[in-house]
């Protein structure tokens, strides 16, 4: 499997350079093979698409290597999950503009889902509206994400999540004063 790898490591390479360059719609299969010097059928053996490839580099840089009991709290996750995206900033940034079926921002938002529902649960342990929070909160911190990605900030990425922290927080707080009241 060794050489497995070599090969989605390059194919990973070349989508990486290409999407600095070009939009990823732009971007065809014959594209990525080019860039690495490898044929169509090399990635066709690897990949069903170049969304897939798109998710594997993620799930690779990420998923495989990070799981939730490796951090001390959730916070610190989302600081992992937000100081990769900043070290290849650009990468991610395009990634994150992928929409539709199959693309990055529906697969980011499937692994982030389980994250989100943990904080909610802590955040909001009685409440029967914990699925409602959960979309609620993962909703905005992907599209927070893609402004700061996106804006011109050099916002580093632990004050990132500490200001996204304050916000729910506080949120919260009202959230459970006006569930209290009434």
């Amino acid at each position: 499997m060794p050489d497995s790898n070599i090969t989605k490591n390059a194919l990973a390479a070349a989508m990486k350079k290409l999407m600095k360059r070009k939009p990823f719609s732009k971007i065809s299969v014959t594209d990525i093979c080019d860039e690495c010097g490898m044929n169509r059928k090399s990635f066709y053996y690897h990949f069903k698409d170049k969304y897939d490839l798109v998710n594997w580099i993620f799930y690779v840089n990420f998923v495989s290597e990070i799981t939730v009991h490796s951090h001390e709290n959730g916070w610190e996750l989302l600081v992992a999950i937000c100081e990769l995206f900043y070290k290849e900033k650009d990468f991610y940034r395009a990634a994150l503009m992928i929409e539709g079926q199959n693309s990055f921002r529906e697969y980011f938002y499937e692994t982030l889902q389980p994250i989100v529902a943990f904080f909610v649960q802590d955040i909001f342990p009685n409440s029967e509206e914990q699925e409602f929070f959960s979309v609620f909160i993962a909703e905005g911190f992907l599209a927070t994400m893609v402004c700061w990605l996106s804006g011109n900030s050099d916002m580093p990425p632990r004050k990132f999540v500490g200001q996204i922290r304050d916000i729910i927080i506080a949120l919260a707080a009202n959230l459970e004063k006006d569930m209290e009241d009434n």
